[in-house]
């Protein structure tokens, strides 16, 4: 149970969050205990005598609600458990039954009524909470809400069917209420620490069941129904349950299931929320699956499953070296470091849903914060190339609309990213989950990458004509990340590929993509001339150049010859470089018939990028001499003072 009581630590380092939004209001406060959310439809607003004044349809933003709820109720599926304060119709309005038919409806009032009524009676009772007891007694709420054309009736005076309310019928609207009390500034029970309070010690006074907490070792009030919405407000799943008393849950272990588990009414709750509230603010969510990382004392993480320009505060130059890349990441992680001292406890936990119903946690790791820090550099400065993909922010247009821009960058990809360029976009969710878990040892742990993983990447890369040119060039760029990863930690021999084209490495897959990169830049450059655009013989007969390389290349250099011949003296340079780069393989090892390793990708990826900003610094120089030219025109032409 370490993970439940470190969230139990955390939420009690954390007691100054409880119940405060974040800043851009849109993450969820850390809840108190013995409190849930909701999603309501209508709002109340009472006086603090309990009397009517008005009330209003929320808007789709402003819905969600903190609310007191029991054990029973945070857990109901059906059957009547209601909720202490806000609640459904059915539940808090006393003339329910005069516009809903509805078998046993007035129990559910009744229900709700002995509930709140109980806690009016108590020593820890709230003025804003008898207010709203005051107010529905009275049970006048859906006439109240009709005078205010908030509910709508059929002919027949009965509450219309039909009219949907948030995602449901009105019948079923969510109602909360503001109690407004002169003198007083926070009118909304929902956002009232006092009102919170009220309720934790109230129901903290009814706890009977005094057991042995296994988490804390305390004998203390204790709970069966543990919290769901665990990852989100729909979320039913739990990590803790056990309600199945007739099948095979106990059999041949326990006799009952407080024999296999013991948990404080506190401690759970604190630990989910806890959790909750960690998952909201800085979790990395894919679909059902949810990890997060976070530190004890809620201290500043660096966002481990983003790619490694988010780790940067400033926006990176548009055209950095490696080494400037080293100096940047380690300067940054010494500035995490500086968030953390050396007995930071850092937690790593993964969630996914079992079933409908069960939560389970996929990973799970404890460590110090140096050694976190650590292990995240290592990661992010061994799987690094050079990407071009990634779009930014870049202020807004004549309409107000925001624009764009894509930022050049060195560093790791995200194992979203990484996930992408392996199996492309129509990979099942599954797939990428499980990927995603795959991925997370070899971040947290050092683990070596999956080559099955990096096997797929250069698969997909080596077919171009398979995905769009902008895919394509990003899928090129991570998968050279993932080759360089691999060789890096492949049976501990640290091979470090570089980023640049290296004209000394003798590889005979890293040379034949280098020929297969010539090959392209010359019918690139022969198509250039004639003004046509289409797919080269190298980029079509690619994947086929992986698996046959010597077979290929004599048809890649037959389908070369026209265009040879085509731009003459103008590709005497290429010609040269080709016939460089083929000297440089022997002759067994160019005529083997073994298929090219991954090695050729990084070959045929440095190679090209010579030519690309070759042509770069050909187009910038260009340019200068035509403004040269003119500036030199306009000052022939103007005037000469006299």
């Amino acid at each position: 149970m370490g993970w439940i009581h470190k969230l139990y630590d955390t939420y009690e380092n954390c007691q100054a969050e409880v119940g405060m939004a974040g800043p851009d209001g849109q993450v969820m406060p850390l809840l108190p205990i013995g409190h849930s959310t909701q999603n309501a439809q209508i709002e109340v607003i009472l006086n603090g005598e309990g009397n009517f004044r008005s009330a209003k349809v929320l808007d789709k933003e402003e819905t969600v609600t903190i609310i007191p709820v029991t054990e029973d109720s945070a857990t109901r599926s059906s059957g009547i458990a209601p909720h202490p304060l806000c609640d459904k119709l059915q539940y808090v309005a006393g003339d329910y039954i005069d516009y809903v038919t509805k078998k046993n409806g007035r129990e559910f009032f009744t229900k709700y009524m002995e509930q709140l009524e109980d806690w009016c009676g108590s020593v820890y009772s709230h003025p804003k909470v008898r207010a709203v007891f005051n107010y529905l007694k009275k049970e006048s709420l859906i006439g109240d809400l009709i005078s205010q054309k908030i509910l709508v009736c059929d002919d027949k005076g009965l509450l219309a069917k039909g009219v949907k309310m948030g995602a449901g019928e009105q019948s079923d609207a969510f109602i909360r209420f503001r109690v407004e009390t002169e003198g007083e500034e926070e009118s909304a029970v929902w956002l009232d620490p006092q009102v919170y309070e009220s309720y934790i010690n109230y129901y903290l006074s009814r706890q009977k069941e005094i057991d042995l907490c296994y988490v804390r070792g305390q004998t203390i009030p204790c709970s069966d129904k543990h919290p769901a919405k665990v990852r989100n407000t729909g979320d039913k799943s739990k990590l803790i349950s056990a309600n199945d008393t007739v099948g095979f849950t106990f059999r041949g272990r326990f006799n009952d299931k407080s024999q296999a588990v013991r948990v404080g009414y506190e401690t759970t709750q604190k630990g989910h929320n806890a959790l909750r509230w960690l998952i909201d603010r800085q979790g990395y969510k894919n679909g059902d699956q949810a990890i997060v990382a976070w530190g004890t004392k809620n201290q500043f993480l660096p966002p481990f499953l983003n790619d490694t320009e988010d780790f940067f505060p400033e926006e990176p130059p548009s055209v950095a070296t490696e080494k400037e890349f080293a100096q940047r990441l380690n300067k940054a992680i010494v500035g995490y470091g500086c968030e953390l001292d050396t007995k930071a406890e850092i937690v790593i936990m993964g969630l996914d849903a079992a079933t409908v119903g069960r939560l389970a946690i996929t990973y799970y790791r404890e460590l110090d914060g140096w050694d976190f820090l650590n292990r995240i550099k290592a990661w992010h400065s061994s799987c690094i190339w050079k990407h071009s993909y990634k779009k930014v922010p870049d202020g807004f247009n004549e309409k107000g609309k925001p624009n764009f821009k894509y930022l050049t960058f060195i560093g790791a990809p995200s194992p979203r990213e990484i996930t992408w360029a392996a199996y492309g976009d129509k990979a099942s969710d599954k797939l990428k989950k499980a990927t995603v878990e795959r991925l997370l040892p070899c971040i947290i742990d050092g683990a070596r990458l999956p080559y099955d993983l990096v096997s797929s990447a250069v698969n997909l890369v080596s077919n171009p004509l398979g995905l769009e040119n902008w895919e394509w060039e990003k899928a090129l760029t991570i998968t050279c990340a993932l080759i360089r990863k691999y060789r890096y930690d492949k049976s501990g021999k640290k091979e470090v590929w570089e980023m640049s084209l290296d004209e000394n490495q003798k590889d005979r897959s890293y040379l034949f993509g280098r020929l297969l990169a010539i090959a392209q830049q010359i019918e690139e450059y022969a198509l250039y001339t004639t003004g046509e655009k289409r797919v080269t013989n190298a980029e079509r007969l690619m994947h086929q150049f992986k698996i046959h390389p010597y077979k290929t290349w004599g048809i890649i250099i037959d389908k070369l010859r026209p265009y040879l011949d085509r731009l003459g003296s103008k590709a005497a340079f290429l010609t040269e470089l080709l016939t460089q780069v083929n000297a440089m393989l022997p002759f067994e090892e160019f005529t083997s018939r073994d298929k090219l390793q991954d090695s050729y990708i990084l070959g045929y990826y440095c190679q090209r990028e010579v030519f690309m900003e070759e042509r770069k610094q050909r187009r910038e120089e260009k340019q200068k001499k035509k403004l040269a030219n003119v500036t030199e025109r306009e000052n022939e032409h103007e005037p000469i003072d006299k």
